[in-house]
């Protein structure tokens, strides 16, 4: 994938590191829905979700494959606003790309991995299997707004992506 815009790249990929939930957005029809969810990302701008199919966001990406999603941190002031607007295609992911990101999830959230790994209790050792078993989705952006008001408000760059041929 080679977008245009790669200056804000760099950017991107800072904030997707350092940012922990999106709000990912989903449609059925004649709906709309919203539900924030911890992700982890790779150098190719995939973010990885774990998600149970039976709920609603997990219904709707089964029907309808397209998504957008919101990052960002919360602030207090305008000039502070700083975060990535992005829409994209979800997959369910398995065999080694299922393998890939839950590494990359394991490594983003390290509290995850301990429970995952090494359960203290039943409480950690259901939740963990849970993990074992639940679904990863990717998001695959073909569009992403960087937008930074520390650079002025309204500051913004967007970047669409190829599909991949």
């Amino acid at each position: 994938m080679t977008p245009a815009g790669e200056e804000a790249l760099p950017a991107i990929r800072e904030m997707l590191a350092s940012y922990s939930t999106m709000a990912l957005g989903t449609t059925s029809p004649g709906a709309s829905w919203v539900a924030t969810v911890f992700y982890a990302s790779d150098e190719r701008l995939r973010l990885f979700f774990v998600s149970d199919p039976r709920t609603r966001h997990g219904r709707d990406l089964e029907a309808e494959p397209r998504a957008s999603a919101a990052i960002n941190a919360d602030v207090s002031t305008w000039d502070d606003v700083r975060g990535l607007q992005l829409t994209g295609t979800v997959t369910v992911l398995a065999g080694p790309e299922r393998e890939e990101a839950l590494a990359a999830y394991l490594d983003k959230f390290p509290d995850v991995r301990r429970l995952f790994e090494s359960p203290r209790d039943e409480s950690e050792r259901v939740i963990g299997a849970r993990l074992r078993g639940a679904n990863f989705y990717a998001l695959v952006p073909d569009w992403i707004r960087l937008i930074d008001n520390r650079n002025g408000f309204g500051w913004k760059r967007e970047i669409r992506f190829p599909p991949d041929v």
